[in-house]
């Protein structure tokens, strides 16, 4: 008999299907190098199907009293580095790398460009983008702050999208401390990637009110035929709130304020996911922390509608006081459930070994959690402080996840730093996401496990598509429990072939759904969910596959 004893989520780090696997990871090498302070997948600059990673460490020595900081830029195939380049490479710099970012195809090369921001702590102007080409690294273009801005692009740098009309992507930055007729009211500039020239600066309209405390591009939300901006400000340490700003002119389309009882809503960045709501509007998620961490509060991801600013979801964090969520980002849709999904930190949530951070992957789906991946043991300190996905580093096929920990200790080396590269590998895959009831259809499944599976007996499990979880141990199967499960693992029907079975030498299955024709009529709409499962000898689940999807559709 199959055993599917419920019990309660507990503080550990169950994972919930599939297994997120550490491809490379790199370390800094000195004292404060804080490398990994920027981790992002850049995408495929040299046509190998294997996106790069820029790395960032903006405290690296360089052998001279001043400046500091390097970003390099290594192969997804093969880790070697095809591009350096440091803070002594420009006049004005005195640090580089403390912010970067993907921006999309402003060179119209085919290729995306990246934008690095740089820090002059001796004379004005005191900051700087540097606008780099994808495709032969050289410099396209450099901003320098405007007068009254000392930190552009520190907290916000983003691109991508086009503001302009011109159908080129083109750039935004803000400083939370710009001072012009307020004190450190805080502004967003946006430029034209064309001419490099303002297309408009935002202010804020407080003094003390620190607009753009983060940023990014959304989609048209307010349909006058501009993308737009979103961007976050805490007036004195208040609750923050939301401003999401056209990108035509930079007026404010609307706000949205924080809660009582929580602080400074949005600082940590937005996932930008595609319409939730049905609207047609790109949504997004953003973060909302406790305000002290004395009060035991659990912090929350906040997931909004881009049209109007609605609270369309909320998910609340494991663990109290465990500094989640940090920051959040779009990630691709890791699973190929055909929605993108979301990861965060919570980034002083200890773990095993000594370690400190863990990263959180949301289904962009059900907001179920996808994985809870913990910081490797006795170096980290600040795990998930960087994130980045949305691109494919192994060349798998499927999107990877980069992660950074600036404060990491290696070596006895004090915040060295580190960087890491993670997989997911489901062990469940379909042929189909989508049958039909009239005509029907078949839907074959590929199981491949890990090696050390091989020879086990493994069970298929089916749910509707619900919420929810069996937890088991520290195992988490990423289904709800149905009548429907309890009758799929204890008497399969005869639609469903190869649904248990003994996976082979090379730890793999295949299996088959046959749906007669006419015969699914009545649960036109339903979506079905269904996981693999692996079993020890005392007939209990040793490992879970990920869930895969099939609509049942007309």
């Amino acid at each position: 008999m199959l055993i599917l004893s419920l019990f309660m989520l507990s503080a550990s780090f169950q994972q919930a299907g599939g297994k997120w696997i550490k491809e490379h990871e790199i370390h800094g090498s000195f004292l404060h190098e804080e490398l990994g302070r920027q981790v992002v997948l850049l995408g495929d600059l040299d046509g190998d199907r294997h996106s790069e990673v820029l790395v960032a460490a903006p405290g690296a020595d360089l052998g001279v009293p001043f400046p500091f900081g390097k970003v390099r830029v290594f192969s997804g195939s093969t880790q070697e580095i095809l591009f350096e380049t440091t803070s002594a490479d420009f006049s004005n710099a005195s640090v580089i790398g403390r912010r970067a970012e993907r921006i999309g195809d402003v060179d119209q090369d085919g290729l995306p460009d990246f934008a690095l921001a740089t820090l002059q702590l001796i004379a004005e102007p005191y900051a700087s983008i540097i606008v780099v080409s994808g495709g032969t690294f050289q410099v396209i273009a450099r901003l320098f702050s405007p007068p009254g801005s000392g930190n552009l692009g520190g907290r916000g740098l983003a691109g991508g999208v086009d503001l302009s009309g011109d159908g080129i992507p083109d750039l935004v930055a803000s400083d939370e401390y710009y001072t012009g007729s307020l004190d450190y009211q805080g502004a967003v500039f946006a430029y034209d990637s064309t001419t490099w020239q303002p297309l408009w600066v935002a202010e804020g309209n407080l003094a003390w009110l620190r607009l753009g405390q983060s940023l990014a591009c959304i989609h048209d939300i307010n349909g006058d035929g501009y993308n737009d901006v979103l961007t976050a400000s805490s007036y004195a340490g208040s609750e923050g709130s939301v401003h999401a700003l056209s990108g035509k002119d930079g007026s404010e389309i609307y706000r949205i304020d924080g809660i009582p009882g929580w602080s400074y809503l949005g600082i940590g960045g937005f996932a930008v996911v595609p319409d939730i709501n049905g609207d047609g509007i790109e949504d997004f998620v953003t973060d909302m922390n406790p305000r002290s961490v004395s009060t035991y509060q659990f912090g929350f991801l906040n997931v909004y509608s881009g049209a109007d600013g609605a609270l369309l979801h909320q998910i609340q964090g494991d663990v109290p006081n465990n500094g989640f969520p940090n920051f959040v980002v779009n990630i691709g849709d890791v699973d190929q459930d055909g929605f993108e999904d979301v990861a965060t930190s919570a980034v002083r949530q200890p773990t095993p070994g000594n370690g400190r951070g863990v990263v959180y992957v949301y289904s962009g789906r059900n907001w179920q959690v996808l994985a809870r991946i913990p910081a490797p043991p006795k170096q980290s300190w600040f795990f998930g402080w960087a994130l980045s996905g949305g691109e494919d580093v192994t060349g798998d096929g499927r999107v990877d996840l980069g992660v950074g920990d600036h404060p990491a200790h290696y070596s006895g080396i004090i915040a060295a730093g580190a960087a890491y590269i993670y997989s997911f590998e489901p062990f469940l895959r379909t042929s189909v996401k989508q049958v039909s009831a009239s005509s029907g259809g078949q839907v074959d499944f590929d199981l491949q496990f890990p090696p050390e599976e091989a020879g086990k007996k493994y069970r298929m499990l089916v749910s509707t598509d619900l919420p929810g979880s069996i937890v088991l141990g520290k195992m988490e199967i990423p289904l709800k429990h149905t009548p429907l499960t309890w009758a799929v693992a204890h008497n399969p029907p005869n639609w469903f072939t190869g649904s248990r079975g003994t996976l082979d030498a090379n730890a793999h299955a295949t299996a088959s759904a046959v749906f007669p024709a006419n015969k699914f009529t009545s649960h036109v709409g339903t979506t079905l969910k269904f996981v693999a499962l692996t079993m020890r000898p005392i007939r209990k689940p040793d490992r879970s596959s990920a869930a895969v999807y099939v609509e049942i559709v007309p």
